[in-house]
């Protein structure tokens, strides 16, 4: 908290796409960096600070930025949708609610990287329990061409998982098994896929999937939960 105060107070004239696009490649000392090689101040200031905490965590003051820089900017969907995950992580869901739903699909359309503002915003829905919206919009993401592979991946594996939560069991199984067909052992689709198989009771494959997965992952704590559960069920 205090490294980043101060890195802030140095601020007066960042490139702020620069550091948005470093905290969304999870690079996030290398925004605070950027930040404070770059300084900026006034509603540049405020916005910077605003995406910092952001993406330190820092909720309260992220809040507060956010809300700041909501005033000057409250059609923005960068900030817009920052603003309603950070009263998310406060539990304010109806006041989230409120502002998730004012993002215009349109302005979320003029951002140089749509694909980043329609992804948070259809993670947001998940936290709601708005499914519909929420499928809605990883779809949009997954059929933007513009949208990067990895992106594009993401969107799928939360789309089989709404599809599971529905109890879609058929379209679930389908969008995992288009993943793991290009990404052999994919842990979260394999995690999805082989619940539904134990939904389904059938176990002898829900065990097959989770061994092709282990076989990629070792390491993985969940696959080895699922399997070792899966050693009681005959």
């Amino acid at each position: 908290m205090i490294l980043l105060a101060t890195v802030l107070a140095a601020c007066a004239n960042p490139t702020e796409e620069t550091v948005v696009q470093l905290i969304e490649n999870g690079r996030f000392s290398e925004a605070q960096a950027e930040a404070k090689k770059h300084p900026a101040k006034g509603d540049e200031l405020v916005r910077i600070s605003a995406f910092l905490y952001h993406g330190a965590g820092i909720t309260d003051s992220a809040l507060l930025y956010l809300r700041k820089a909501s005033e000057t900017t409250p059609k923005d969907p960068r900030i817009m949708l920052r603003l309603a995950e950070a009263l998310v992580w406060k539990k304010s869901l109806a006041a989230a609610q409120d502002i998730v739903d004012a993002v215009s699909v349109k302005e979320i359309a003029k951002d140089p990287r749509p694909w980043e503002p329609a992804m948070r915003r259809a993670i947001i829905y998940v936290f709601l329990h708005e499914l519909g919206q929420a499928r809605n919009g990883f779809l949009m993401v997954v059929n933007d061409p513009k949208t990067p592979s990895s992106w594009t991946l993401s969107a799928r594996v939360y789309l089989a998982q709404i599809a599971a939560w529905n109890k879609d069991f058929p379209s679930c199984i389908a969008i995992a098994d288009s993943v793991l067909r290009g990404n052999p052992g994919h842990v979260d689709a394999s995690l999805i896929k082989g619940q539904v198989q134990e939904w389904q009771g059938n176990y002898a494959d829900a065990r097959t999937t989770y061994t092709q997965a282990l076989q990629k992952h070792p390491d993985d704590w969940q696959l080895r939960q699922r399997l070792e559960k899966l050693s009681w069920v005959k």
